[in-house]
């Protein structure tokens, strides 16, 4: 609207009607100035983009250039060393080619020329078999050790092509070329980027100037020209710009343009009367809108932003151009764009109200800020105005708040001790769920209740606790709490632990007192339990037979000990006094035991004692050793005169073996001495007839001294198994220990017309054992494995003996037979003791022979052998050395 200023300014002026007029001319002059000016500003903005858009398109350019090379150079590396073969060149190859239009093929050549790989390897310009065209770029590459483009040459068909040639190196030798083929009409309209070659009129040029390839036959506007680097290929693309034919679009342009200038030289003076009044009022306005601290914009129903102020850029964190023509509800969070959607839906459907709305918006940054809007419709614009405010500061100050409050509520409903407040008269303020759970009243039912409480026992019971508040109100309540006894409304009591403390405001006035109730019924009863329990294993431990110590081994401090250790290690120490460290005897024997049991002699007192080690978790918490010491000294007796007793019985068993097998050791022994006598008598009667000559009488003797060395060592080997001796394991082979019971025990198997089968297993390791001992146990299995036999035929009665390695610590040893082998029912008792199917048996044998295994630390058991018979095994160490 017109201001007063501007009626004053028109009856001030008197050349104001002069205006209309110089608006027209000034209107033409201006039109003419202007398509001058847009002529010559086309010419300039031509060039400039000319130029700006061939330094774009040079970079684009070199960076395929390199691209490509360096795609070639890394695929004729991988060929030269051998990592590539021909099925992998064809694949990255046909890679290469898919993703580089402008190249036709990529061959790879020996070192003459002749091209061995081709890609692609059907209908492509190279084949297999063919020679280089550009021999001159191929003998450029191999001189010079690096990549070389030819020079462009001519097809039959007119076209164009150049190549590049990459030398392929193996261990440092000329190895062949990779060449890549391109085609320059491909290169032309292919590698400038497509918006270039639609802009600009391209003309592929060589090192003279000659045109090989161009992209259109467009005509050409009058001007310069840019030229274009290829870089290495010594070619250039010369980019022109490209002269636009008059069409009916421009001529309809034109036509506009002067129909525009008629209608807007028609409009100048009505619009001329007010522009001056709005340009102020814009003015204001706009200064007004900038300077607002509020968001402000317009936006529209569909909440597409049309207008906002710089405050609203700042509070999204966004640039004017990134909002304007965005939905409003893109920079609100998800959840409530729809709510947002459905308010302004409403907001103009309720015929202008303004309405006031919270939301949350996130920003570029990722904050989320709340903001509350004002909305103001404009129903017949579809337009609404839109002011936001910042309250995110508010906001958080008031969920701070919620969640103070809320986790303190959380923490005061949650805590299993109970709450009370009372003020300085006594009068309950404030009590927690726990103190009404601890003593049955509801909140409703304490709060404001004074002295006597209703948790209070009843009676003359009410004065202790009538004393425990007044000594609280007093502030003479003790800093650590005071016991007291409560009545629950249920009629039970418990025992509470009471904790009093002022209770100050934020102002620091002492309004009254809050006081921490716990029940510890449960505790004190447990604490009784403990006790009981503690004297009834302080009586358990000292009724032991044993000495007990609890030792902390950081400092070797006597934690505990019975009266048992009293008597072994301190016997001049009163039984009261304090425990002290424990004795250097005991931590002799810590240090030697460790964690593990052991027995071990101990002086003084002198005996045998059995300790047991473990270490324990102490009351403290701390890792303590427990060590029980138990005298075994006549437990260790008793075992050395059952070795002594075994070792007499084991003796015992060997000459009762050898008594059984008398006669037939007799017959062995006789037949040797029997054959010597023979041949001395033989000799005796030669030297008398006189026939005797040293040639005729030394075989003689000769075999009367082999059945001498035969009955020798019969005797020998008797006295070696029947000679009584102390255990003595050492490293013996298993081989000489079953040759030496073979010797015996071979003398029983002829007499019993049987067969003792010997296989042993290759390469047997060594044992750690007692032979004579285990010459024992196996002289013993086979005697009863042929006595077994003794009811079979001749040609059955074989016995036989086989050994293996069970694993690398054990061997196995199985004597099997074909007799009648052991019932079931009399499995399980036959290595007990004095247990024997024999008429005239002792039943020790094979109780004897499992103790020796034992002995050794293997074992000893029998299993029906499938073929008739037993089978008895038994197991022996290897020797570890």
């Amino acid at each position: 609207m017109r201001t007063p200023r501007f009626y004053e300014f028109r009856k001030r002026s008197g050349w104001y009607q002069l205006f209309p007029n110089t608006t027209i001319v000034l209107f033409f002059l201006t039109m003419g100035v202007m398509l001058w000016t847009l002529d010559a500003r086309e010419a300039e903005q031509q060039k400039s983009n000319l130029a700006r858009d061939a330094l774009w398109a040079e970079q684009t350019l070199q960076l395929k250039l390199e691209d490509n090379l360096a795609q070639l150079t890394d695929l004729a590396r991988s060929l030269g060393s051998g990592e590539t073969d021909e099925a992998g060149f064809q694949t990255q190859a046909s890679q290469l080619l898919a993703n580089t239009p402008e190249m036709l093929a990529v061959a790879r050549s020996d070192s003459h020329g002749l091209l061995r790989w081709t890609a692609p390897y059907e209908e492509g310009p190279l084949s297999p078999g063919g020679s280089i065209q550009a021999q001159d770029a191929f003998k450029l590459a191999q001189q010079n050790g690096r990549f070389a483009y030819s020079a462009p040459f001519r097809r039959s068909n007119g076209s164009w092509r150049y190549e590049l040639h990459i030398p392929l190196y193996q261990n440092g030798q000329f190895n062949g070329m990779l060449v890549a083929t391109f085609d320059a009409d491909n290169v032309v309209r292919r590698l400038p980027p497509a918006w270039f070659s639609e802009k600009y009129q391209l003309e592929l040029q060589t090192r003279d100037g000659n045109t090989i390839a161009r992209n259109a036959q467009n005509r050409l506007r009058s001007g310069p020209a840019e030229k274009l680097e290829l870089p290495g290929t010594g070619m250039i693309i010369s980019a022109r710009p490209v002269r636009g034919a008059m069409t009916q679009a421009r001529l309809l342009q034109l036509g506009l343009i002067g129909g525009m200038a008629l209608l807007t030289l028609l409009s100048l003076l009505s619009l001329n009367r007010h522009i001056r009044g709005r340009v102020e009022a814009e003015r204001e306005r706009d200064r007004v809108y900038k300077l607002s601290q509020e968001m402000l914009g317009v936006v529209r129903r569909d909440t597409t932003i049309l207008q906002l102020n710089p405050a609203f850029e700042q509070g999204l964190g966004y640039r004017a151009d990134e909002l304007l023509g965005t939905s409003f509800l893109n920079y609100l969070l998800p959840e409530e764009r729809e709510s947002a959607r459905d308010s302004f839906e409403r907001l103009f459907d309720t015929g202008g109200a303004d309405r006031f709305v919270q939301t949350r918006i996130l920003t570029k940054q990722g904050e989320v800020r709340w903001i509350v809007w004002a909305l103001s419709p404009l129903a017949d614009s579809g337009v609404a105005y839109v002011s936001g405010r910042d309250i995110t500061a508010e906001k958080q100050a008031e969920q701070a708040l919620r969640q103070e409050s809320a986790f303190r509520k959380a923490m005061e409903d949650s805590l299993v001790v109970g709450i009370r407040a009372i003020d300085l008269q006594g009068r309950i303020s404030y009590v927690n769920p726990s103190f009404c759970a601890l003593t049955g009243y509801s909140e409703q039912e304490l709060i404001g209740q004074a002295a006597p409480y209703p948790y209070w026992r009843q009676g003359p019971l009410s004065e202790g606790n009538r004393r425990d508040l007044d000594d609280t109100l007093a502030g003479n309540a003790p800093p650590e709490g005071f016991q007291s006894i409560l009545q629950r409304k249920n009629g039970e009591e418990f025992d509470a632990h009471i904790l009093a403390s002022p209770l100050i405001d934020a102002s620091g006035r002492h309004t009254g007192w809050m006081a921490v109730l716990t029940d510890i019924t449960e505790r004190l009863e447990a604490q009784r339990r403990l006790e009981a329990s503690h004297d009834r294993f302080v009586t358990v431990i000292e009724g032991l037979d044993a000495a007990v110590a609890v030792v902390d081994p950081a400092t070797l401090e006597l934690l505990f000990c019975n009266q048992r250790y009293q008597h072994w290690f301190t016997p001049d120490q009163p039984a009261d006094s304090q425990l002290g460290y424990c004795d250097l005897r005991l931590v002799e024997l810590m240090r030697s035991a460790r964690d593990v049991d052991m027995e071990v002699w101990m002086d003084p007192p002198a005996r045998w004692i059995s300790m047991r080690r473990r270490s324990i978790r102490w009351v403290n918490g701390r890792i303590v050793s427990m060590t029980i010491l138990t005298d075994t000294t006549q437990q260790h007796d008793a075992e050395e005169r059952y070795q002594q007793q075994m070792q007499q019985l084991q003796s015992t068993s060997r000459l009762v073996t050898m008594g059984e097998m008398a006669s037939t050791l007799a017959h062995e022994l006789n037949q040797p001495l029997s054959a010597i006598a023979n041949y001395q008598a033989g000799c005796i009667e030669r030297i008398r007839q006189g026939k005797a000559t040293p040639e005729t009488l030394l075989p003689v003797m000769e075999k009367i001294t082999a059945q001498a060395e035969r009955a020798g060592t019969v005797v020998r080997r008797i006295r070696e198994f029947v000679k009584q001796s102390e255990p003595d394991r050492k490293t013996c082979q298993l081989t000489d220990i079953i040759e030496a019971s073979l010797a015996i025990a071979d003398i029983e198997a002829r007499r019993q017309a049987a067969t003792i089968d010997v296989k042993l297993a290759p390469a047997l390791p060594a044992l750690y054992v007692d032979p004579i001992l285990v010459e024992q146990v196996l002289l013993n299995l086979i005697k009863n494995g042929i006595e077994a036999m003794q009811d079979c035929p001749a040609s059955e009665r074989v016995l036989h003996v086989e050994a293996r390695q069970l694993n690398p610590r054990r061997i196995e040893i199985a004597i099997s037979d074909h007799g009648h082998g052991v019932p079931l029912d009399l499995k399980e008792r036959l290595f007990d003791a004095f247990f024997t199917t024999k008429a005239e048996g002792m039943g020790m044998g094979l109780n004897i022979c499992r103790t020796i295994i034992e002995f050794h630390e293997g074992q000893l058991w029998v299993e029906d052998n499938p073929g008739g018979g037993s089978i008895f095994r038994f197991t022996l160490p290897v020797s570890e050395t």
